[in-house]
């Protein structure tokens, strides 16, 4: 998905129009100029006709249609989504639009206002997400089992979908050049921190991904399961050296906090790597490696700070992974 799209764009009526338009383009050669797919497309969904470049960004994006030579064609998975829309049923299409993170932000927000009942269904007060989450909402109507009153209700398997590494790691985001890398890496750290909390916790809608909402606090996920909470800050990188940095704001809350605050580090993150199955193969490599009570670790000389944004390596041979 292009950066310009955001997931409130995603309304109800704005996705039947990508259903339709996924229709209307070909699948064989060879296909429909960009001009003529526009056109088609518009006379047939109607519509603002600004809106239907966008449209055909989104399908793109998902890997339903290609486009090339300024020719429009159909891929594999886009007439397996096309022959299930012909018959009315519209789940392939939310599926591949969740699973490659259109919805990151809302689902998040479902997940954490929600509470996990005894049959391990989501369930949340409608009122708490239908402003946050309404276009979620709309796509999720279109499984059975979805309810939204008296309180929204998702079952656990479509839960298990909604708190997967993909459909939580945000589509890429407008950085500088210089700093596309390095936040990329970031935020698949916090992902996977945040994806194996949550796979551990009896609830996992107490797990919270903070630093989503602020960048100031110092840490960037909370487990809430626990008084006071637990914070996690989370470091990345692409070798697999224990090696990062702290900054002054993170160094003064790892003090405050105290045994309340760890560190989270993941190393081997290849961003041309697939981020479910890297997740996977991290975790079987044993990562993360995780640096409970943070400060007293270092003020006991088990880690060593040097003065320069608090660089961080371990003193002596370095630790074992899943060592805490």
């Amino acid at each position: 998905m292009t950066v310009s799209i955001q997931s409130n764009w995603l309304t109800t009526v704005r996705l039947n129009r990508v259903a339709q338009t996924l229709r209307v383009v070909p699948s064989g050669p060879p296909g429909l100029t960009t001009d003529e797919a526009m056109r088609t497309s518009w006379a047939t969904c109607g519509g603002p006709f600004d809106e239907i470049r966008p449209i055909f960004e989104v399908l793109q994006e998902v890997g339903l249609i290609s486009i090339q030579d300024a020719s429009v064609r159909r891929s594999r998975a886009g007439d397996r989504v096309a022959k299930a829309v012909k018959t009315g049923d519209m789940r392939p299409l939310g599926l591949m639009l969740i699973r490659i993170g259109c919805f990151h932000d809302q689902a998040r927000l479902l997940i954490e206002y929600g509470k996990i009942d005894r049959n391990g269904d989501l369930v949340c007060p409608t009122n708490a997400v239908k402003n946050g989450a309404a276009q979620l909402l709309g796509v999720l109507q279109w499984w059975q089992g979805v309810r939204l009153l008296p309180l929204v209700t998702v079952p656990k398997d479509l839960l298990t979908e909604l708190n997967t590494v993909w459909a939580l790691l945000p589509p890429p985001t407008a950085v500088p050049a210089w700093a596309v890398e390095r936040k990329a890496i970031g935020d698949r750290a916090e992902m996977y921190t945040l994806q194996s909390e949550r796979t551990k916790a009896a609830d996992p809608s107490q797990i919270h991904w903070v630093s989503r909402d602020s960048d100031s606090l110092g840490w960037d996920i909370e487990d809430r399961t626990l008084s006071p909470a637990r914070c996690i800050e989370v470091k990345g990188r692409r070798d697999h050296e224990v090696l990062f940095f702290l900054s002054e704001n993170e160094w003064s809350r790892a003090q405050k906090k105290g045994k309340d605050y760890e560190v989270h580090f993941w190393g081997g993150i290849d961003l041309t790597r697939d981020p479910a199955m890297e997740y996977a193969e991290l975790m079987a490599a044993g990562y993360p490696l995780v640096i409970q009570d943070f400060s007293a670790q270092v003020t006991s000389g088990a880690w060593e700070a040097s003065a320069v944004r608090w660089r961080i390596t371990p003193k002596g041979s370095p630790p074992t992974l899943n060592e805490e």
